[in-house]
Parts: structure tokens; C-alpha cells; sequence
């Protein structure tokens, strides 16, 4: 399995054009862009001798917003950070956190014991752990040594025996 550096603002230049499309519509004269927009978490894969490991950043997700699903060795992963109801007095002059509904999946190898599969929610990120099937672990095959046969051939009564022979004359 290779990785792929993810990166969660691939439609960055589309966003600042529209942004400065909103921004000359504006009628208060504000020239800031606004953040927001597409909420996507950062996602870490590692692979060990045993397992694959995803670490997903879902900070403010509580658990019972997060739903896993493994089907056809791609693990889907999908959750909403809802915005937190605040006071109605002052204006928004800059939001930066995203909200919203998202879904991330990831392509496994068929390697997985799906059977086995485990996650973890704890300060904000998500931990999931991917065990590997037994068959497919790295295991040491060892060496025998073999002790050489050493056949012994039947003399034959002509062969000399290392005595001296005798002569019958």
C-alpha cells in the first residue's frame, strides 16, 4: 500500500476567486476572506508488522457523530461537527472553523483481519486499528542443517582390507 500526502485544500485557488467574488458584491467594504468552507480531517496511515493504524483528526466530533464502515477492504469514515449555538449579540468579523458533514475513505490492502478491527476516540482524534490477517505477517522460516549420509559400501572379498595380503605360493 502506498502513501498519499493528503491535502484538504486542493480546491484553494477556486475558494480565494470566489471569496473575491463575494468580496467586491460586498456592500460594507470588508476585504478579508472568510474562512470556512469544505470541512475535511487530516488523516495519518501507519503500517507495523501486525496492523495498519489511521489516526484521524476530528476534534469537537463528539463519538455518536462518527460512523466507521468497513466494506470491500475500504474503510469509510463519516461524521459531523455541528456548530455550537452562541449568543445572538456581535458580528462574525472572521470565522475560520469549519462545519458540516464529512466522509473520508481509504483503499486496504485484502490483507486485513476485518474480524478484529478496532477503534479509539481520545482528544480528538480518531485511532483506528487494522490488524493483518496471520497469513499475511512476516514470520521467520528456520534453516535446518542437514547431517550428510555417509553410505557404507559392502566390501567385496577381492578388496583389499589394509592388511598386508598373503601369498599363496
Amino acid at each position: 500500500m502506498s502513501l498519499i500526502r493528503y491535502n484538504p485544500y486542493g480546491f484553494g485557488a477556486l475558494q480565494q476567486q470566489i471569496n473575491r467574488l463575494f468580496d467586491q458584491l460586498d456592500t460594507d467594504g470588508r476585504s478579508e476572506e472568510l474562512g470556512g468552507g469544505m470541512f475535511a480531517p487530516a488523516m495519518d496511515v501507519k503500517e507495523d508488522t501486525d496492523a495498519y493504524t489511521v489516526h484521524l483528526e476530528v476534534p469537537g466530533v463528539p463519538q455518536d457523530k462518527i460512523d466507521i464502515a468497513l466494506q470491500d477492504n475500504t474503510l469509510v469514515v463519516r461524521g459531523t461537527r455541528e456548530q455550537v449555538g452562541e449568543t445572538k449579540e456581535g458580528q462574525y468579523r472572521r470565522v475560520e472553523r469549519s462545519y458540516g458533514s464529512f466522509a473520508r475513505s481509504l483503499s486496504l490492502p485484502r490483507n486485513v483481519d476485518v474480524q478484529n478491527v478496532a477503534a479509539n476516540l481520545k482528544d480528538g482524534v480518531l485511532m483506528i486499528r487494522l490488524p493483518k490477517s496471520e497469513d499475511a505477517k512476516p514470520r521467520s522460516i528456520p534453516i535446518g542443517v542437514q547431517k550428510p549420509v555417509l553410505e557404507s559400501a559392502p566390501q567385496s572379498e577381492d578388496a583389499p582390507t589394509g592388511e598386508p595380503a598373503s601369498n599363496p605360493s
